[in-house]
């Protein structure tokens, strides 16, 4: 296999070319097919997807087959080991924040901070969730800086998404390109039953009536919406499939008829524009949402700065994975030190998801600066900044070109913590595959994936 350029952080191969551990195996199999037949191999994997209708439209009127990059990425068991010890103990300590918050006097973010956040909900204090229990389905951003050391970029627990791409993506994977998966023993993963307890363990009914928000056919994710419908054996309904009875109780219009609803996994961020009365039914305890309202604050690139604090007051432990070094541009000094170098950071909109709101500084010319200069001066409330990380490449086939190349690739893993206090990490995740010469891997700034495999 040849490449134009191997940088230094490129996982698959050292600069001298020859493949690392454990990648030789994939080196050797993929050089043995050869471009045209990876390539050939690959279009009918891809041809499957559509056919599978596995899609994330960035426009709701276009038809877009999520971009997939078939060479996997490989993980060892020891890499693993320590991001999910680290995933577990920072889903623990968020959670933690989030009830105190809420529902007692919190001390470690800052109250400016935590005021000036664009989802912290006051009317949601002294509002206990079910089981005290704020983020259920946790999703975390991390890069890989090499030899084994992953650094946490942001943190997801408004409405993460993702996990059945990371499903697709292996699934697809296996049955195109058995010589691959062949050759590599990977960690299996069951998401269904995990789920399914989750939703069990938040409501005392022993058979709680459990339904799928959507926010409908045309919104981005419904791919994802209607797999984990079908998945987990639960009805997928919109706003208007739900009302609020004259005993105040939640039920939603279904296939089988109405039913009582007790849980609502909600894929919507505004839930009174889809539901009219559905906060003052939480409120009251009437029904459960996962995730509980007003954990979007948690999801706040700026109180990001502060989650190693709450590992160590809430668990008395030290942070297992390290943090990208952060500017909290409320503060003078800090905002001064980070206009001063601003061409090495990047800055990104406190609560902006998807790729949108990141200005990767070292990728973006003078005119961009000044202008967001004058925006940081204006308002520094609306922005952090974090050191840009000369993070990972992987292999990856370049269709235009018809050559293999490498690219940028972040990892999005997923965690469940259910009423019970179990958490649950996935072995894997969802990696994400730039675009040429950006940093950025979202799929909604026109990124793509790649099977991810844990070794078992």
């Amino acid at each position: 296999m040849l490449l134009p350029t191997i940088s230094r952080n490129n996982e698959v191969f050292n600069e001298d070319g020859s493949p690392r551990e454990p990648y030789s195996q994939m080196v050797r199999i993929l050089s043995e097919l050869g471009l045209e037949g990876f390539r050939a191999q690959s279009s009918r994997a891809s041809l499957q997807a559509e056919i599978d209708s596995f899609t994330f439209p960035l426009d709701p009127l276009r038809w877009r087959t999520v971009p997939t990059d078939w060479a996997p990425r490989i993980i060892p068991r020891d890499h693993w080991t320590k991001i999910a010890a680290g995933v577990e103990q920072r889903l623990r300590a968020l959670n933690r924040f989030l009830f105190d918050l809420y529902n007692g006097d919190q001390d470690i973010v800052p109250r400016k901070v935590v005021y000036s956040s664009a989802h912290y909900n006051p009317e949601m204090q002294s509002v206990k969730p079910a089981k005290e229990v704020y983020a259920h389905i946790y999703g975390i951003d991390l890069v890989h800086l090499g030899n084994g050391e992953f650094v946490v970029l942001e943190d997801n627990l408004r409405i993460p998404s993702g996990i059945t791409y990371q499903i697709k993506c292996r699934s697809i994977s296996r049955r195109f390109f058995p010589e691959l998966n062949g050759a590599y023993s990977v960690a299996p993963y069951d998401i269904k039953d995990t789920y399914r307890r989750l939703f069990s363990s938040l409501s005392d009914s022993p058979s709680p009536g459990t339904v799928i928000l959507t926010d409908g056919k045309l919104g981005s994710a419904f791919f994802e919406h209607r797999y984990l419908s079908e998945l987990l054996g639960l009805p997928l309904v919109e706003g208007s499939d739900l009302f609020i009875d004259g005993s105040g109780n939640v039920k939603a219009k279904t296939a089988d008829g109405i039913i009582k609803v007790d849980v609502i996994y909600r894929r919507v961020q505004d839930l009174e524009l889809f539901v009219p009365g559905l906060t003052e039914a939480y409120r009251k305890n009437k029904v459960v949402l996962v995730n509980a309202m007003g954990t979007g604050v948690a999801d706040d690139k700026l109180v990001f700065l502060w989650v190693p604090e709450m590992i160590r007051r809430y668990l008395g432990q030290e942070p297992i994975l390290p943090h990208a070094r952060s500017y909290n541009l409320l503060d003078a000094a800090s905002r001064r030190a980070a206009l001063r170098n601003m061409d090495k950071l990047v800055f990104k909109v406190r609560e902006g998801y998807g790729g949108l709101g990141v200005y990767i500084m070292p990728e973006m010319g003078d005119g961009h600066r000044q202008m967001l200069s004058q925006q940081v001066i204006e308002r520094p409330q609306a922005f952090i900044a974090q050191e840009t990380l000369d993070f990972s490449r992987h292999i990856s086939l370049d269709e235009q070109a018809g050559a293999w190349d490498e690219r940028f690739v972040d990892l999005r893993v997923y965690a469940v913590q259910d009423g019970d206090g179990k958490v649950t990490v996935f072995p894997g995740g969802l990696t994400r595959v730039s675009k040429p010469r950006t940093r950025i891997t979202n799929n909604s700034s026109g990124g793509s994936c790649k099977p991810t495999w844990v070794l078992a």
